[in-house]
C-alpha cells in the first residue's frame, strides 16, 4: 500500500488504524491477487464489446466481481448492469464455476479453490457522449468505468489492460503504456477508469509542449477546423490555467474531442485528459467555437478542481452507492467560473460578451424558484436523487449555476478585502497546495477556511447566506469592487403584465410547462400540464401569448381557457405588474483607484502584477 494511501486513511480518521498497521507488513509481502483487463470486439454493428476479467492468485473460496453503479463526473446512479450480457466465470482450464448475481451489478463466484479465475462478458457500448462507451465500425470509445468490473476491497490493487484492436486503428488515452508486456498498466483501478480511450483509423491527433508536458488533441470526426488555430487557443487555456494555479501536475494531458455533424454538448474531467463532444462542428461559426472553447476550458480546470483538489467524500470513491457531499458547488460551479474567467483573460472572449454573459446567467438564476427553496450545499448534496430533472418542479436549481456565481463574488470579494492582493486563484492554489499535493481530500468546510486562511479574515456569514443559506444576492454590492454595476429595467418589447407561466409547443398544441408559485397563475389554479386554449375567448398558443398579454395592464382580470384531462377548464386570473427583465452589466463612471485596478488584474485588461 502506498504511503499517501495510508496517510489519506488516517487523516479521514480511519476507525480500525491499529489493526490496518497490523496487516501491512503481510500485504506487502504476501502474494497479492494480480488483475488484468483485455477487451476485444469480433462484430462492431452489433456494439458489442467483448471483456475479460482475470484474476490470479486469488485463494479465496469466493469472488464478488461488481460493475460501478456510477461514475465520477456525474453524481447520479447510473444503470451499466444493464448493458452486461453472457456472464461467464472460469476456472483455469475453462471449466465453468459457479456463480450468481447477488445485487443489480455484482456477481458472486464460487471458485472451487482455482488460483486463477476468468469473468467474460459481453458489454452494449451504443451511447455516444462523453461520459459513456460506444462501438461501431468507425471508432471505439471506452469509459472504463462504464464497463470494467472490480473486485471490492482490491481496488488499490496495480492492474492492466490488454485491447485487441484492427491493425490500422490508433488509441488515444492518457495511460501509461508497457511496450514490453503491451498492455496499459496503472497503479489501481480508480487510475484506469479515470481514463476514456480512443480507438480509431481515423482521428487526427495535434501535440504541443508547455514546459515539459506533453499536450495532445485527438479530433475524432469530420469538420473545418485550422489546426494551428486549435493548438494556438488550446495552448492559451492551459497556459493561462497552469499559471492560475502556478502548477503543472502533469508530464501529458490528453483533449479527447468527438465532432459531430448535430446539435451536441458534453464533456467530462479525467486526472490527466477530457473527453468533450460537440455539435453541430463547424468552427466558421462563432457561437460554435465560442462553446468548444468554453467546454474546453471548463474541463481542463477540472484536472486540478475535484481531479486533484478533491472532496473528502469521493477521495477514494465508493462505486457501489451514493457518496454524499454539500461541495458540489465549489467543484462544478467554481470550474464553471473559471471558464468565462479564462476566456476573457487570455482575449478569447471580449469583455462585453463576458458582461452580457453575466448579466444572462444572472437572469436565468433569478428566475429560478428553486433558488428561494433550497440551498446550494443541499442541491448538491441532493444531486443523486433530485438532478436531471427528477426533483418537483420549482424545488431545484443547477449548483454549476449558483457556483458559478458565488465564484465570481467570492473573487471579488477577496480583492476587496485584500485591496487586490489576493484573489480567489489565490484560494485554490491554496487548497492545491494543502490538499492535492499533501494526498488530502478536502473537508466539507475546507474551501470556506482556505478562503479565510488566504484573506486572514472571516467569511462565516457570506457561507452561511449564501452557500447554506437562501438569502437573496445583493449584486450590486460585489460587482461595485471592480466599478460595475447590474442594471435590471423593463423590457419594452415583453408585456406589462405577469401572468407566471412558461409553455412549450406550437400553434397546434400549446401546453402549460410550468407555474411559478405565489404568480397570478398558481393563484388561480392553473397547472402544468393544461393544454392552452384561449384568453378571455380568444385563442391563444405560444407563438402569440405575448401580443395577446399585450393588451392589458396590471390589475386586469383574464379569463383563461384549458383543457385539462380533456375536460374544458375557465380560470380567471388577476394579472400582476412585470418585473424588470433587462439585464445588464455596466462599467460605472468614475472608478476609483482600487476599482480600476481590481477591475484590470480581474480581466486582465492591462499588464497587472499578479496577486499571490
Amino acid at each position: 500500500m502506498k504511503p499517501s494511501i495510508i496517510n489519506h486513511l488516517i487523516s479521514v480518521g480511519y476507525r480500525h488504524v491499529c489493526t490496518l498497521l497490523f496487516v501491512i507488513p503481510f500485504t506487502l509481502h504476501g502474494q497479492q491477487p494480480e488483475i488484468s483487463y483485455h477487451i476485444a470486439w469480433s462484430q462492431p454493428h452489433s456494439h458489442f464489446l467483448e471483456i475479460t476479467m482475470t484474476i490470479e492468485n486469488w485463494t479465496a473460496q469466493s469472488l464478488d466481481v461488481r460493475i460501478p453503479a456510477w461514475r465520477p463526473g456525474r453524481y447520479v446512479i447510473q444503470n451499466y448492469a444493464k448493458n452486461i450480457i453472457e456472464f461467464q466465470a472460469l476456472a483455469q482450464k475453462s471449466t465453468p464455476l459457479p456463480h450468481q448475481k447477488i445485487d443489480k451489478g455484482t456477481w458472486r463466484i464460487q471458485t472451487s479453490s482455482s488460483p486463477t479465475i476468468l469473468v467474460k462478458y459481453k458489454y452494449y457500448a451504443r451511447q455516444l457522449d462523453a461520459g459513456s462507451s460506444y462501438l461501431d465500425d468507425s471508432e471505439a470509445y471506452i469509459n472504463p468505468i462504464t464497463c470494467l468490473m472490480y473486485i471490492p476491497g482490491k481496488e488499490l490493487l496495480p492492474v492492466s489492460l490488454a485491447i485487441q484492436k484492427p491493425v490500422d486503428w490508433k488509441i488515444a488515452a492518457a495511460l501509461n503504456f508497457d511496450k514490453n508486456k503491451g498492455v496499459f498498466v496503472s497503479e489501481n483501478y480508480h487510475e484506469l477508469v479515470d481514463a476514456p480511450i480512443l480507438i480509431s483509423p481515423t482521428f487526427n491527433l495535434l501535440t504541443f509542449k508547455h514546459k515539459d508536458a506533453r499536450i495532445e488533441i485527438a479530433l475524432q470526426g469530420e469538420a473545418n477546423y485550422d489546426e494551428k488555430k486549435i493548438i494556438e487557443d488550446i495552448r492559451k487555456i492551459v497556459v493561462e490555467q497552469c499559471n492560475i494555479m502556478m502548477d503543472i501536475p502533469f508530464k501529458r494531458y490528453l483533449f479527447i474531442y468527438h465532432l459531430l455533424p448535430y446539435r451536441f454538448g458534453h464533456g467530462v474531467e479525467h486526472k490527466n485528459s477530457t473527453s468533450i463532444v460537440v455539435g453541430p462542428a463547424d468552427f466558421d461559426n462563432e457561437k460554435f467555437y465560442d462553446r468548444f472553447l468554453g467546454v474546453t476550458a471548463h474541463e481542463f480546470f477540472h484536472a486540478w478542481n475535484v481531479e486533484r483538489i478533491r472532496p473528502e467524500a469521493i477521495y477514494l470513491p465508493d462505486y457501489s452507492k451514493e457518496n454524499y457531499t454539500t461541495t458540489m458547488w465549489i467543484y462544478a460551479g467554481i470550474s464553471s467560473y473559471y471558464t468565462g474567467v479564462t476566456l476573457v483573460r487570455t482575449h478569447l472572449s471580449k469583455k462585453e460578451k463576458y458582461f452580457k454573459n453575466w448579466a444572462k446567467t444572472i437572469k436565468s438564476f433569478q428566475k429560478t424558484y428553486g433558488r428561494k427553496v433550497m440551498s446550494v450545499s443541499e442541491v448538491g448534496w441532493d444531486s443523486w436523487t433530485k438532478s436531471m430533472g427528477n426533483a418537483p418542479p420549482n424545488t431545484y436549481f443547477s449548483f454549476y449555476t449558483k457556483g458559478n456565481i458565488l465564484g465570481m463574488l467570492l473573487d471579488l470579494e477577496i480583492r476587496q478585502r485584500t485591496r487586490n492582493k489576493k484573489s480567489l486563484d489565490s484560494a485554490m492554489r491554496y487548497l492545491n497546495e494543502t490538499y492535492a499535493k499533501q494526498n488530502r481530500g478536502v473537508p466539507e468546510n475546507g474551501f470556506q477556511k482556505g478562503v479565510e486562511t488566504v484573506t486572514n479574515s472571516s467569511f462565516e456569514e457570506f457561507f452561511a447566506d449564501y452557500v447554506h443559506g437562501t438569502e437573496e444576492i445583493n449584486y450590486n454590492r460585489f460587482l461595485k469592487y471592480a466599478g460595475l454595476e447590474l442594471k435590471i429595467e423593463t423590457d419594452e418589447k415583453v408585456p406589462k403584465v405577469f401572468l407566471g407561466i412558461s409553455t412549450s409547443g406550437d400553434e397546434k398544441e400549446t401546453k402549460i410547462r410550468n407555474v411559478t408559485p405565489e404568480s397570478p397563475a398558481f393563484k388561480a389554479g392553473l397547472d402544468s400540464d393544461d393544454i392552452l386554449l384561449a384568453i378571455d375567448g380568444k385563442r391563444a398558443h405560444k407563438s402569440n401569448l405575448d401580443l395577446l398579454l399585450k393588451k392589458y395592464s396590471p390589475g386586469d382580470t383574464i379569463r383563461v381557457s384549458v383543457f385539462r384531462r380533456s375536460e374544458l377548464h375557465h380560470f380567471d386570473v388577476a394579472l400582476a405588474q412585470a418585473l424588470p427583465d433587462k439585464y445588464e452589466i455596466k462599467e460605472i463612471e468614475n472608478p476609483n483607484r482600487l476599482q480600476k485596478k481590481i477591475r484590470k488584474s480581474w480581466l486582465n485588461e492591462a499588464e497587472e502584477k499578479k496577486t499571490n
